[in-house]
């Protein structure tokens, strides 16, 4: 899809020459014009940056990778706090190959013991609870933080992780109150309240990704291929998630 509206961008902007023998309307992008050129910055600002890494360095990075996934499993919150923030911002530019065998083994672990069976999970105390959440929500923090980052906003990972860390939290809310199980569903409250503050921050996952689409799509909704409604649609469809779900963001005004 990035690659279409470069193509298309490149193509009415006058790069790439094109034929003109009056069958069409003229359709032409200026290169002074300031759109475009706010175009060009947003095209710098997600554009994708990858390095080779020595073999040291891979493996430094594996062995963190593996202390922040012992720690995940162990439900060793402090350990996986400090072996996350030892990750240097060269993750944010190895290669795709090796970041994907770097996280897949954490993201898999973490999809399965908190999106297809936190719920299943027994807590002998609210303490514990609240300490299984905490662990979740910060390796979720952790793992979307990351393909932000990485600028790797077409795979929708994030959105993907944010709004399904919404309906996990809120699941535990429902559930518990159907348990009247007060106090462990005002914790999950709690825990859910802070997330909304997440999606609703400049950091949220939805939010950058949603402004992220709209503005690649922007040459496309001038040129008249795509209606900016569609775009728009587009780049909300993980809030049609969250609205499904009983949430709607307060930041919509910003896409309409």
């Amino acid at each position: 899809m990035n690659l279409l509206i470069v193509i298309f961008y490149l193509a009415y902007a006058g790069t790439i020459d094109r034929p003109n023998d009056g069958s069409c309307p003229k359709l032409q992008l200026e290169r002074n014009d300031a759109r475009a050129n706010a175009w060009e910055k947003s095209v710098q600002k997600y554009k994708k940056k990858r390095i080779d890494v020595t073999e040291a360095e891979q493996l430094s990075l594996k062995e963190l990778y593996r202390d922040i996934g012992n720690a995940y499993t162990n439900r060793q919150i402090e350990a996986m706090a400090q072996a996350m923030a030892c990750v240097s911002n060269r993750i944010d530019f190895i290669q795709d190959d090796l970041f994907f065998e770097l996280n897949t083994g954490i993201l898999r672990l973490f999809r399965g013991r908190f999106f297809d069976s936190g719920r299943s999970c027994h807590f002998a105390s609210t303490a514990e609870f609240e300490r299984f959440v905490e662990l979740h929500t910060k390796t979720a923090l952790f793992l979307g933080d990351c393909y932000c980052r990485r600028n790797d906003y077409d795979s929708g990972m994030m959105v993907w992780i944010e709004y399904q860390t919404f309906i996990a939290l809120r699941k535990f809310v429902d559930h518990f109150h159907r348990e009247g199980k007060t106090d462990f569903e005002q914790v999950a409250q709690k825990s859910l309240d802070k997330w909304i503050e997440h999606i609703e921050s400049d950091q949220g996952f939805i939010r950058r990704n949603a402004h992220y689409q709209m503005d690649m799509s922007w040459p496309l909704i001038e040129l008249g291929k795509i209606t900016r409604e569609r775009a728009r649609c587009g780049a909300l469809s993980g809030v049609d998630i969250l609205i499904k779900h009983g949430y709607t963001p307060k930041w919509l005004d910003e896409f309409k």
